[in-house]
Order: structure tokens, then sequence, then C-alpha cells
């Protein structure tokens, strides 16, 4: 389990969670998803009827899927494929872009042995669209994932894949592009020994304050406001049998000022309410007031890994410098403010005595 070593105001949280997965293991060892296992990018290719199957399935609601063959190379070297099935999922993308995120549905006993054992279904993050913007929006998406593992006791993992994607009655369709393998949720709550609690009217308050101090000050930092506690959206809860506690993860950050999507625009109550106009304007939407060695000891934390954090963006080659340029300066924005006394005050400490 993922440890915050340097922060005693921390040290509880991690410490109770590998306890938690300890003890989980002690009845059935956990072995680490495959795939998750290496951040080196995941080559593989998908072929299917995409442009008058796949691609138009675009009811939210909709539990359709369709066949296609997936493509990897396998640990000898050799091509291998599996027998996959293909559904969409999201809710603006499925709109929106050209590529809408799927989830990959495998055959468990077909999949031995591959990057994917043990796998029943994951999510794939795709590049929206076929420009320049969007393939390297996708990089800086997969890098915020990264820094939230890295900062976060619960985290889902994600790994970089270049996509071929292949439609056999279309051959003028195929592109390779960058897309994000997602962790499913349950396996993450398998990792900790826990249990994903699907509890609507919830609140930021009402979960344990470490790692939701940490999520606050993480959603502040990318410039997203686009998530709710209360409503599950963006946000899972998870239970631990040994505490009383719900613990909040965040997860997809594509609406992030970090990431600043074309179709990426704050919640309208937000732009009448505080003037938010654009998703960099940064927004903190806690209205949790914490102690003082908890928010203390998180600003810590995230300045200890400031180092990490920029590094997650400079090891990826294929980001340009130009957009590395631009994340680093709205990174640096924030770190500023982590340095100014009145600042933190303003941006943290205020909100929750206004209680807005």
């Amino acid at each position: 389990m993922r440890a915050l070593r340097f922060l005693p105001a921390l040290l509880v949280l991690p410490a109770f969670l590998a306890a938690q997965a300890a003890d989980s293991a002690a009845k059935e060892p956990y072995k680490p998803p495959r795939i998750f296992r290496t951040d080196e990018p995941l080559w593989v290719s998908l072929s299917a009827d995409f442009k008058k199957t796949v691609f138009k399935d675009t009811d939210s609601m909709s539990t359709k899927q369709y066949p296609a063959v997936l493509r990897y190379v396998s640990e000898a070297g050799d091509t291998a494929s599996l027998d996959v099935q293909l559904s969409t999922r999201g809710h603006f993308r499925l709109r929106t872009c050209d590529f809408v995120p799927i989830k990959v549905h495998f055959d468990k006993e077909k999949s031995k042995g591959s990057p994917f054992a043990g796998e029943g279904a994951l999510k794939l993050g795709t590049h929206c669209k076929n420009n320049d913007q969007y393939v390297q929006n996708t990089y800086v998406e997969w890098a915020i994932n990264k820094m939230y593992d890295m900062l976060s006791p619960l985290s889902l993992k994600a790994r970089l894949a270049q996509v071929t994607w292949m439609d056999p009655k279309d051959p003028k369709f195929t592109v390779t592009q960058p897309g994000i393998w997602f962790q499913d949720e349950d396996d993450l709550a398998k990792e900790v020994g826990g249990k994903i609690v699907m509890q609507t009217g919830a609140t930021g308050g009402s979960m344990e304050p470490k790692q939701m101090a940490i999520n606050d000050i993480f959603q502040y930092m990318i410039g997203n406001t686009d998530f709710s506690v209360w409503a599950l959206h963006n946000y899972r809860i998870m239970a631990m049998d040994t505490s009383a506690n719900w613990f909040a993860f965040a997860y997809d950050f594509d609406w992030a000022g970090l990431v600043d999507a074309p179709y990426a625009a704050p919640d309208a109550q937000l732009q009448i309410k505080y003037n938010v106009t654009r998703v960099t304007d940064r927004l903190y939407r806690s209205v949790v007031c914490y102690p003082p060695e908890i928010l203390n000891g998180t600003i810590d934390l995230f300045k200890a890994k400031k180092d990490s954090i920029y590094g997650t963006l400079r090891n990826i080659k294929d980001l340009k410098p130009n957009r590395l340029k631009n994340a680093e300066g709205f990174l640096d924005k924030f770190y500023k403010e982590l340095d100014d006394p009145k600042a933190i005050r303003r941006n943290f400490e205020e909100p929750c005595r206004r209680g807005s």
C-alpha cells in the first residue's frame, strides 16, 4: 500500500489502510493486476465496427456490447489476440467525442497469461478527437492520475496506452493515438480490503478528514470543480471493516483546468456565484474546516511531493515542450500560493468559515 512516511500528521491514514490490506492478505494474498505493474505504455490494437455501430451508441444508459478483437504483443514478442466485447460509457463525451470512452470486457479464461489476466472489464479513456490538442490532453490527464496516486493512499491506478483503432469496413479509419487504462474500483477495494459504498447524500465533512483534505487540495491544484461527494459524481466512497470512517477518493479529471479540454466549462451556478468563467480559474470548493494539524500536514505533503508531481509531466516523452510549459506554469501558480500564508488563509481557511 502506498505510504506517506514523511508526514507525522498524516501517518495514521496510510498505516490504517496498510493494516487493513494486510489483514485481508492474511486471508487471501492480494496480487496486483498485471496490467498496472509498470508505467510503460501498453501498445494494443482494437478492431471493431466502430463507425457504424460502436461509436454510434451514444445512449448513456445503454448496456449493449459489441464484438471486437484486441491485439497486443506477448511477453515472447509475438502478436497475440483476444476476442473481447466493447461498451460505450460516460455522459457528456458520448455526445462530444468522435472516439468515445469505452469499457473493454474480457473473458477471464481466455485472457490468462495476457496483460489483462484476471480482469473482467477495464475502462479505456480515449483521445476524443483526432487533433493535437486532444492528443496532448490525454497525456496530461494520465499525469494527473499519477499525481493523485503519489499523494492519495486511495487512488485508481492508470496506465498509458497507445491504441491503434481499426474498422475492417473502412481502412481509412485506422489511426494510432494515446489512451488510458483505468483500474476497476472493485479491484482497488480488494487491494485495501474495503468495500465500495454507493451511498449518495454524504458530504466531505462526513468523510475521513486526512484523506478528504488531500482530495480537496488536489482538486484545487489541478483546477477541477467537476465533482460531488454528495452525488457520487467523480467520487467513490470506501468503507473498511475495522473503521467507522468512510474514505472518499476521486477519479475522472478530464474537466480539470490543468487539462483545459475544449469541451470543459464550469457549472453555470459556479459561474454565477463565484465568477468562475473558465476551468483554468481555480476554485476551492470544500467547506470543511480542517484542524490546523491536518491542513498544514496536507500542505506539507504537497510541498514534499512537488518534484515528483512535476516529474510525471516531464517524463512523458511525447508531451510537447509548449504543452509541458503551459502545464508547469499552471502548477507554478498553485505552489506559489502554498508559500504565501495569506493565500492559504484566503483559499483554504476562509471558505469553510463562510460555509460557501
